[in-house]
Parts: C-alpha cells; sequence; structure tokens
C-alpha cells in the first residue's frame, strides 16, 4: 500500500472506533436518562408524601381547641420544612 491508502485506512480505522465510542456514550446516556427519570420520580413521590402530611397537619391545626393548638403547629412547622426541603431537593437535583 501507498501512504495515501495507509492514510485512509488509518483514518477510517479511527472514524469507525469513535463511531463505536460515540455509540457507546448514545447508549450510556439513555441508562443516565432512564436512571433520571427514576430519581425524579422518586423524588417526586416524596414531594407528594410530604404535601400530603402537611396538608393533614394543617386540617388538624384548623379543628384544634386552644389546648391542642400549641402541639398541632408544631407538628405543622415539621411538615412544612420536610415540603420546603423535599421542593428544594427536586429543584436542585431537577432544574427544569
Amino acid at each position: 500500500m501507498g501512504m495515501r491508502e495507509d492514510y485512509q485506512a488509518l483514518m477510517e480505522k479511527q472514524l469507525n472506533e469513535w463511531k463505536a465510542q460515540t455509540e457507546r456514550f448514545r447508549t450510556a446516556a439513555e441508562q443516565f436518562e432512564a436512571q433520571a427519570k427514576q430519581r425524579f420520580d422518586e423524588n417526586l413521590e416524596l414531594l407528594r408524601a410530604k404535601q400530603a402530611q402537611a396538608w393533614e397537619q394543617l386540617h388538624s391545626l384548623k379543628g384544634s381547641n386552644e389546648a391542642a393548638w400549641a402541639e398541632f403547629k408544631t407538628h405543622m412547622e415539621k411538615a412544612g420544612n420536610e415540603v420546603r426541603t423535599a421542593v428544594e431537593t427536586l429543584a436542585k437535583v431537577f432544574k427544569p
């Protein structure tokens, strides 16, 4: 083979290696997307659960008498903080 053919063969080999590597990246990216989707869904479910708990605490707080109000207020603050933390986590990890 001449220099030209050697160079073409070398470049063809390199391009095929890059093509294969690109395909591996694409396959890996699909897996990352699936993992990210699963992680998002898990975090979203956690957020929804925390919101449901917060709503329950709010309804209990609204219906409480003066003696129980302070206790329910403490529970409501805790539930509110948990929702805030879940929202912040979701916002940091999964920026729209």
